[in-house]
């Protein structure tokens, strides 16, 4: 009976031991400085001039995998848009003269600390006139879930959504009379806290104005810093 027990406790100790490794490995891991280490990512190329991000450490394997497939997801996304294109130009090069069609995006990993994430692809597409048009998309996520935070998720009510508006148009204001953007801040009303795109920094979100949104083309796209100070 004493070596049985004995062989119940030990059992009982390796499985400890294996669940600790696990906590250690893949959640609240910090380095010697005292911050979170960010996550391992690469970057892959799926094809001509379309390209996404690989998480490959640092959390589980669950919830990367679920953020590896959104990532490859836009990708494929992006490549067929690109193969329509591209069928698309061989019936019209034959009667105009306009530059190949295309569709391409890259990522850019915006936030990786804290345990959230942040990516966004710069997708790009061409289908004649004077110039291509982009757009940001942008993936936030909790990294020991896998879950993705949309911009609702961090304005959660009409009482932020009305400071932010403020904050917003203050600095569009503000910096259209510095000479730094050329906004068209009068007709501007409301974020979109259902669609709008944003990422996180240390002291909170950079929201993203896409092309023509809130200034003309010639401004590009558009990134503004909101610290959390105003609207928590």
């Amino acid at each position: 009976m004493a070596a049985t027990g004995r062989r119940i406790l030990a059992a009982l100790l390796v499985l400890i031991l294996l669940l600790f490794m696990n906590f250690y490995s893949f959640t609240e891991v910090r380095a010697s400085t005292g911050q979170w280490i960010p996550l391992k990512i690469k970057i892959q190329r799926l094809s001509d001039d379309i390209f996404y991000p690989v998480v490959t450490s640092g959390i589980q394997k669950r919830s990367k995998e679920k953020i590896n497939r959104t990532f490859y997801s836009h990708a494929k996304d992006i490549q067929k848009t690109d193969r329509k294109y591209k069928k698309q130009y061989e019936h019209d090069r034959l009667i105009s003269a306009a530059s190949s069609y295309y569709a391409s995006t890259r990522p850019f990993v915006r936030y990786n600390n804290a345990r959230l994430l942040s990516v966004s692809f710069i997708d790009e597409s061409y289908t004649g006139g004077a110039h291509g048009m982009h757009y940001e998309k942008v993936y936030n996520f909790d990294n020991r879930s896998g879950e993705e935070y949309r911009l609702s998720d961090i304005i959660k009510n009409k009482e932020e959504l009305q400071r932010v508006n403020t904050f917003v148009k203050k600095r569009m204001i503000d910096l259209k009379d510095r000479g730094r953007y050329d906004f068209f801040a009068d007709a501007f009303e409301s974020i979109d806290n259902r669609n709008g795109q944003y990422y996180f920094y240390d002291q909170g979100i950079v929201l993203i104005f896409q092309e023509y949104e809130v200034a003309p083309y010639s401004n590009g796209i558009i990134h503004l810093n909101v610290p959390y100070k105003i609207f928590k």
